[in-house]
């Protein structure tokens, strides 16, 4: 025992022993009166104790007591636990429960936990369902090392040991050495015959005569050494390839490679499939299909200028920057008109852009020849780019506008200037970037534009979309129209000066506005992955519940000059929101890649969004299966070797099944030294001040009694 007093007192402690000796010497003569004696020994007394609370000391006791340390059982409730030969369902709860009486028997307090991809406390045993998506044992040891306050007597685990979730089970070895780790062995040692595709690797996204790996990884568990076919069909169900492999099962892998050189522009369709086991249960596993979207190796390009202006340059060298485009320049005049137009004609083009033409000086020939140009973007599938330009002839151009059924009306001189404009909300969903929504606030900030021409109402019937207007008092027309007729796409800039986008904004924050609006037009008239900026695929088509997933995705521009900086994946099932997932860059293999884990069964959507400070816009998704057996099945046998490792690691034992009830013996009621400290200070004690209060009541009362009162 200690006790302290706080030196701040010394002048207090003076100052009372020279009251007291006052007092000493004023009522000494009165101490031989009785009444007074008992009067001044109440005043003292009380003095007494209201100088003990003045000086405030503080008892401070040290002790030690034997406290006894809880123990956590752990049972492990996926859905393996469910399909082993030995023991049951019933069983293994009944198994459990009694273990755990038997542990009452010996006064040991412990806590229940069920486990598989999260922890839950229990109540009643026989209440856990076997139905966990996967096992992840490292959430019992996260729980254990996050509650630091609390020290265990050891660990209890009931499992089969087949993490498939979370780290491996050889990292916990050096982890959990403070606690004791037990483990009861559930199930054979001997896992079920099973083979299944673990995973396709093939490119999201090719171009035309490419050559394209596709890589297989062939998984199989069991005791196996048997001959299995692997073979890849195409969308119509033909096959293309196939490898005659030998698995051995344990759990080991073999990767297959086919190489393919598809031809089809667009999305190609594959499946991959192998050939059943004799006595597999799990079939569902066996084939998966996956997509490849294929781009054409060059691109032709028309170019077709009337008279050289300030766009020229500009469009020129943007289709140059993006890499596959080979440009054709027609610059066609009286001298070289029927040559060049005979070189046109003949050759194929995916895109024909006409820049600031027809002029007047060539009109009536681009006129003669409208029936010949439409007949060829219909043979030949072209799509149709018109960007005007000062000098375009209205007359002969509109023969061309009519091919897209589209009319231009002449625009009043007094209206042919600056104009303000805007994109509408029917450019925010066009297509991925095109989502970008504070491109469509800060209108404001575009430079303005100078009409061509004023477009009548007849363009917005049919496949016609105004995807940018003009906005004036005076003046209000379409200034961007797109759309399809019989499979040809078209596009329309209704600007003579569509260069001041990129000068007038160089230094803005919408520097990219050229490029941006550009990229989308050219790629959808190009047909380029269905317009969109960037191409994602799973790995699979189909998943088990609980089976790790692999989202990639690569830029459709071959420049390669997109980046998404801050992306995730939203994850919805019939329309409802489930979570979302984390998109990173990977710098090695130039791609964008995600990795979670299957969700609920059935079709599961997915969105890749683009985050831009509050907002955020999407740029692709996408369906994959998922089915209703679990990954789960996929391991149904028990990882003893590595269970043993665990236990003797960190101090405990392992048990089979058979053999828990020899594991209750080991479990000791384990008491650790627990040292305390403990504080008694009078100022803060009700029954000391009581005292005092009862003290001074007694005072007054005896005054009373004898007359001072």
């Amino acid at each position: 025992m200690k006790i302290q007093i706080n030196s701040a007192y010394d002048l207090i402690i003076i100052t009372i022993i020279i009251s007291i000796l006052v007092v000493y010497f004023s009522y000494r003569y009165s101490l031989s009166s009785s009444e007074n004696s008992v009067l001044i020994f109440f005043r003292v007394l009380i003095s007494a104790l209201l100088i003990l609370l003045i000086f405030n000391p503080v008892i401070e006791k040290k002790g030690s007591n034997k406290i006894s340390l809880p123990w956590h059982i752990y049972i492990d409730e996926s859905l393996s636990m469910k399909y082993h030969k030995q023991p049951s369902e019933l069983a293994y709860k009944q198994g459990i429960q009694n273990f755990i009486e038997k542990i009452k028997e010996k006064n040991i307090d412990f806590e229940a936990f069920s486990f598989g991809s999260d922890i839950d406390s229990i109540i009643d045993i026989f209440d856990i369902s076997l139905d966990g998506n996967s096992t992840n044992l490292g959430l019992i040891f996260d729980e254990v090392n996050s509650d630091y306050q609390q020290s265990l007597g050891g660990l209890i685990i009931f499992t089969d040991g087949q993490i498939n979730q979370g780290p491996p089970l050889q990292e916990f070895y050096d982890s959990v050495g403070k606690v004791p780790v037990y483990t009861i062995g559930v199930g054979d040692t001997t896992p079920m015959l099973d083979v299944f595709i673990r995973s396709i690797d093939s490119p999201p996204l090719s171009v035309k005569g490419q050559n394209v790996n596709i890589d297989v990884i062939i998984s199989s568990t069991g005791n196996i050494n048997e001959r299995v076919n692997v073979n890849l069909f195409d969308g119509k169900n033909k096959l293309i390839g196939s490898k005659l492999i030998t698995i051995y099962g344990q759990g080991e892998n073999e990767i297959i490679r086919f190489q393919i050189s598809p031809d089809k522009i667009g999305e190609n369709h594959f499946s991959v499939k192998c050939s059943a086991l004799s006595d597999e249960i799990n079939i569902h596993n066996n084939q998966q299909k996956i997509k490849i979207h294929v781009m054409k190796d060059q691109y032709n390009i028309a170019l077709v200028t009337g008279a050289p202006n300030y766009n020229t340059r500009l469009i020129k060298n943007f289709l140059h920057e993006q890499g596959n485009n080979n440009i054709d320049h027609y610059i066609m005049n009286q001298k070289n008109f029927n040559q060049k137009l005979k070189d046109f004609l003949e050759k194929k083009y995916e895109v024909i852009i006409f820049d600031n033409n027809p002029v007047t000086s060539n009109a009536k020939k681009w006129e003669s020849v409208a029936r010949v140009f439409a007949k060829k973007i219909i043979s030949h599938s072209s799509s149709f780019f018109i960007i005007p330009g000062p000098e375009v002839d209205l007359v002969s151009l509109n023969k061309y506008l009519k091919i897209i059924d589209v009319e231009a009306e002449i625009v009043n001189e007094d209206l042919k200037t600056k104009t303000d404009w805007r994109f509408l909300d029917s450019w925010h969903s066009f297509n991925s970037l095109g989502n970008e929504k504070s491109l469509l606030d800060n209108y404001d900030a575009y430079p303005p534009q100078i009409p061509s021409f004023k477009l009548d109402n007849k363009f917005r019937a049919g496949s016609n979309t105004t995807y940018a207007k003009y906005f004036d008092g005076e003046f209000e027309s379409p200034l961007l129209v797109m759309g399809e007729k019989q499979q040809i796409r078209y596009a329309l800039w209704n600007s003579i000066d569509l260069a001041s986008l990129k000068y007038m904004l160089s230094n803005s924050d919408l520097n990219y506005l050229f490029e941006n609006s550009m990229r989308k037009i050219s790629n959808w008239l190009m047909k380029k992955s269905d317009s969109r900026e960037f191409v994602f695929r799973t790995d699979k088509n189909s998943y088990q519940h609980g089976e790790l997933i692999s989202l990639t995705g690569v830029s459709s521009d071959l420049s390669d000059n997109i980046k998404i900086n801050d992306a995730v994946v939203e994850l919805y099932h019939n329309n409802q929101y489930i979570s979302s997932k984390p998109l990173l860059y990977d710098l090695n293999d130039k791609s964008y890649k995600s990795k979670f884990w299957a969700p609920k069964p059935g079709l599961i959507d997915y969105k890749i969004k683009v985050n831009k400070g509050i907002d955020s816009y999407q740029v692709n998704s996408g369906t994959f299966k998922v089915q209703e057996s679990h990954i789960e099945l996929n391991k149904i046998f028990l990882n003893k070797n590595k269970l043993i490792n665990l236990s003797e690691k960190s101090g405990g034992t392992f048990k089979n099944w058979e053999n828990r009830d020899e594991m209750v013996s080991e479990i000791k009621d384990v008491k650790i030294m627990e040292y305390y400290v403990s504080f008694f200070t009078f100022r803060n004690n009700y029954f000391y001040v009581s005292l005092i209060f009862i003290l001074l009541s007694l005072e007054w009362f005896y005054r009373k009694k004898i007359g001072l009162i």
